[in-house]
């Protein structure tokens, strides 16, 4: 009797644990991400403000001055956003530029693709014995047909989703001041705010939390985070090899789609790759390959290696986390669903 029982409260314990996560997430979540995060900023910059400490403090009169950390914190803070954002107000402007160029270009690309459109279908109709124009007019009427599906859907979107920008644009506004200033009320007062936690009755509870979220960041957002800016770079770098024009905007687009689950690299570079060797350009062809070939292998390395080794996350576990975060959360589940499933793998070993 004894082995059925502590099975039964392991699947309890498992049970309670796996719903107090969901509704974590799905409820409260939202409601404190922004303070976890200036938690987590706080906590990184801690040594930085030390140190500045350290280096400003002055003497007068027998005692010891120090700059208040949430000052100092404050204006590093400041300064790496600032950072941040010219880094990204520089890429932004030569992805703009390239996207105005494909703009430019984009008449020739399509005169371009009616031509190789014609071509197949010419070689079908003298595959299938068909009249001669028949499957060039059929798909030339497809495609108008798809451009007026597209427009008709997607002018509606366009026309009213005005006001909807505007609110999330707002809201990204909100969240960031809100992360800002909390960060710096979390350097200015740590020690109370650490002295609150040690004093509470869920002390060991809320240590035991730190420790395991503290696993799960190292683990799963490094881990994605550290692939999707190399996949980008060797998307944008093999690209930029090829001769594209728009190796910047489109290494981007594709090492993005890398980082979707079931997307990933090939759902772009396998179509384009085949198209390049059906209108003769092999070389092309056999570049975007290998540089599927070269994403597709460092994802699978890294994530074996860093998951299986910080976390002891499988490729396949991952996957199937993700599939059920996505099911629950929609887009975000990507994220939650591999941080939910260590959140309660932890909870349970503990």
């Amino acid at each position: 009797m004894g082995m059925p029982n502590k099975k039964l409260k392991k699947l309890m314990v498992l049970s309670g644990i796996t719903l107090g996560v969901y509704a974590v997430f799905r409820y409260l979540l939202p409601l404190v991400i922004p303070f976890f995060i200036a938690l987590a900023l706080a906590a990184g910059l801690k040594p930085w403000v030390e140190a500045v400490q350290r280096r400003l403090a002055i003497r007068l009169w027998g005692r010891r001055f120090v700059l208040p950390p949430g000052l100092i914190g404050g204006v590093i803070l400041l300064a790496g956003g600032i950072c941040l954002g010219a880094g990204i107000w520089a890429g932004a402007e030569k992805l703009l530029k390239e996207g105005r160029l494909l703009l430019e270009e984009l008449p020739h690309l399509i005169h371009q693709g009616d031509i190789l459109l014609t071509r197949w279908c010419t070689r079908a109709e003298a595959a299938l014995h068909l009249q001669e124009g028949s499957m060039v007019e059929m798909a030339r009427r497809m495609v108008k047909n798809l451009g007026s599906y597209g427009a008709s859907r997607a002018m509606p979107y366009l026309m009213g989703s005005s006001k909807v920008w505007l609110e999330a644009a707002v809201k990204v506004l909100v969240f960031l001041v809100v992360v800002y200033f909390g960060t710096v009320l979390a350097l200015q007062e740590g020690e109370q705010i650490h002295g609150y936690f040690s004093r509470s009755l869920f002390r060991r509870e809320y240590k035991e939390m730190a420790r395991i979220l503290k696993v799960v960041g190292a683990a799963y957002g490094k881990t994605q985070l550290l692939i999707l800016g190399i996949t980008i770079a060797i998307c944008t770098a093999g690209l930029f090899f090829l001769g594209n024009p728009y190796y910047g905007l489109l290494g981007v687009l594709v090492g993005i789609l890398d980082a979707l689950p079931f997307i990933g690299t090939g759902t772009v570079l396998f179509p384009w790759a085949l198209v390049c060797f059906f209108n003769g350009q092999t070389g092309q062809g056999v570049g975007l390959i290998m540089i599927y070939g070269i994403c597709y292998l460092v994802r699978q390395v890294m994530e074996a290696r860093l998951m299986g080794r910080e976390a002891g996350l499988s490729p396949f576990l991952t996957l199937a986390a993700v599939y059920v975060g996505l099911r629950l959360f929609g887009i975000l589940g990507v994220v939650l669903g591999p941080l939910g499933f260590l959140i309660i793998r932890e909870s349970v070993d503990a």
